[in-house]
């Protein structure tokens, strides 16, 4: 799938990016994929960017999400977290064991001299699998994800490093046979507990379909290495933006499908670390509106400027005052 179709220099120049740039290679196959018109259900839609389409706050999600065919080879399960979740409940997603023998995505992964990382997964007959979580386009009432947007927050587990491939959780879109379409981004989830914290703070990231790429999947792909007994990540409010306008000009995105719970404010610390905001490295103004708290921070910050302000202007008055006596 992602990997297994990207050539190994490539890979190595982009181990450090927060996106995988996809090669061209692919665009004979891709351009043999049959095209998928893009057609909506009307019903389905709103107006309201604020509103995520799955927010995870009642137990109508299990509609909407859904665990990969090979998922289950990791003994990957899905749940409602309701402790470290960013606002209402979220999404977690957990695993209980790890094949020696199974290969995700890892046919050309090299290292820095350039040698196969794992040269099993080169070999005829190598089993390449993608276990992970999925959203269906049929379920959103869409025919594929072609030039929609998804938007999400995530947090990675704690325990993962050193057990993922590239410590990353890869978000992509595929076609119903879990062919990744290479024209589009590929998103990694990287664990990170140190300048960009992902693991304690809730971070928002994008991943942007392509048009006419016969998407109906967006995959959040887990590659476990080694035996994982723990949370892999964990997600809240997806949001998808759709490339069409209703008959006003008005952007269309996803309504809330599982029972969105409005009045639920985002949780301000997780495990005594404050949320902090980030933005995506992809420009998108369509991104739907966040639900912050920590608003006290700003009034602080605003009476401060305030008081230093005065005293200042004070200083200044009697300096000058002070000139005339």
């Amino acid at each position: 799938m992602l990997i297994k179709r990207v050539l190994s220099s490539v890979l190595a120049a982009a181990a450090a990016l927060t996106c995988l740039a996809l090669p061209a290679f692919a665009d004979a196959e891709e351009n043999a994929r049959p095209e998928i018109p893009f057609t909506y259900d009307k019903l389905l839609t709103s107006t309201d960017k604020s509103i995520p389409a799955v927010s995870f706050d009642t137990d109508n999600w299990e509609k909407y999400v859904h665990l990969t065919p090979d998922a289950s080879m990791l003994g990957l399960k899905m749940s409602q977290d309701k402790t470290t979740y960013y606002q209402g409940f979220s999404l977690k997603v957990s695993a209980s064991d790890a094949s020696d023998k199974l290969y995700f995505n890892m046919q050309n992964v090299v290292d820095s001299d350039n040698n196969p990382v794992y040269p099993d997964a080169q070999a005829e007959g190598a089993e390449l699998k993608c276990p992970g979580i999925e959203l269906r386009a049929e379920d959103f009432g869409l025919s594929c994800f072609d030039g929609c947007m998804i938007y999400f927050m995530y947090k990675v587990g704690a325990d993962v490093s050193g057990k993922l491939v590239e410590d990353s959780i890869y978000c992509f879109g595929t076609d119903e046979n879990y062919n990744v379409v290479l024209s589009n981004v590929v998103q990694k989830l990287t664990f990170n507990n140190l300048t960009n914290d992902n693991v304690k703070q809730y971070r928002s990231q994008v991943l942007q379909i392509g048009s006419k790429t016969a998407c109906s999947r967006i995959v959040f792909e887990t590659p476990i290495l080694s035996k994982l007994d723990s949370d892999v990540v964990c997600i809240d409010n997806i949001s998808i933006t759709l490339p069409e306008k209703n008959d006003n000009g008005d952007k269309l995105y996803i309504k809330s499908l599982d029972g969105y719970n409005a009045s639920a404010k985002p949780q301000e610390t997780i495990d005594e670390i404050e949320i902090k905001e980030k933005t995506s490295s992809v420009d998108v103004a369509d991104a739907p509106e966040k639900q912050e708290g920590g608003h006290g921070i700003v009034i602080i910050i605003i009476v401060i400027v305030v008081v230093v302000a005065g005293g200042v202007v004070g200083f200044l008055f009697f300096k000058k005052k002070k000139q005339f006596y």
